[in-house]
């Protein structure tokens, strides 16, 4: 039945005052429009829900079973409103990310203070994953989009770019390499470099970089996370070649630019295609496209 919630209203004005015209005042229509109104929701719900006299209007025993469910309704639809524009004021919501755990570690707490201190009430939950579990994570429906590199678009998956990455050499402040400005690929062939584990998408550009320029990349320590890496490196344990988003800014490393195109690595947005964000998850992309520089 069309305009059902208007005519529930009405019933429950009624049912409220006691009073046709007391009912019709609060709701500004007039007394005969309000009648109709209750008159098509009883022909509607086939029953009688009121009892009208000269004196005085009483529920019927259809009308005191259905007042609580449709006021319960009433309660219902209106929290179903408020929540909704809660989310589209970015008053309340959850933002679930997967990204990189360099960019979890690095680029992305600044974003996501800004953002906390912008729109307090939603939630951002963060999972810093490999590459390859965060295109997973994102075809799966399990985040709202991911921050990553490009990797297979070809399995419902968008790709936008946010900023770029670069491959640097980190040496502690004390290595014979920390005042060195730049240095090639084929000066650290043969050197031991401390590794990220092998489902690393790092990994597997620093192995690509080397085989494609036919040098031996020697392999010192491995640790799965970029963090544990960089802590080795800072003990005087060896070299890395992380991103440069990887840096920490305790200022005990240091970092030394690659002369190669190579290094040079897209970061950016993944998406599930054909499916909508949400308005919270929408404004955090916004702020990161803000807050990421696209320049190499």
């Amino acid at each position: 039945m069309k305009n059902a919630i208007q005519h529930i209203r009405a019933f429950l004005a009624v049912a409220n005052s006691g009073s046709f015209a007391k009912a019709a005042l609060e709701l500004n229509l007039s007394p005969s429009a309000l009648t109709v109104q209750i008159q098509q929701l009883e022909e509607w719900l086939g029953v009688t829900l009121l009892e009208r006299s000269p004196r005085q209007v009483s529920l019927t025993s259809a009308g005191q079973n259905n007042r609580g469910p449709m006021e319960k309704l009433l309660l219902d639809l209106d929290n179903i409103v408020s929540g909704s524009r809660d989310l589209v004021a970015l008053r309340r919501g959850v933002v679930t990310i997967a990204a990189l755990p360099s960019l979890c570690a690095g680029a992305l707490p600044p974003i996501l203070k800004t953002f906390r201190e912008q729109f307090p009430g939603v939630e951002v939950r963060l999972r810093d994953v490999v590459a390859q579990r965060i295109d997973t994570l994102v075809r799966d429906g399990e985040v709202d989009f991911g921050v990553g590199v490009r990797a297979r678009m070809n399995h419902g998956l968008n790709f936008q770019v946010v900023m770029m990455d670069r491959l640097s050499l980190f040496v502690p402040a004390r290595h014979a390499l920390a005042k060195r400005s730049s240095i090639t690929l084929s000066e650290l062939a043969g050197e031991p470099i401390i590794l990220t584990g092998r489902d690393s998408s790092v990994r597997e550009r620093v192995e690509q970089l080397f085989s494609e320029q036919g040098l031996m990349l020697t392999p010192g320590l491995e640790a799965n996370y970029m963090s544990t890496v960089m802590a080795l490196v800072r003990q005087g344990l060896g070299m890395t070649l992380l991103p440069e988003s990887a840096d920490e800014g305790r200022g005990d490393l240091v970092q030394v630019r690659v002369e190669h195109a190579g290094v040079n690595r897209e970061i950016g947005v993944i998406t599930r295609a054909g499916t909508g964000l949400s308005p919270a998850a929408a404004r955090f992309i916004e702020m990161m496209k803000a807050g990421m520089s696209t320049q190499p």
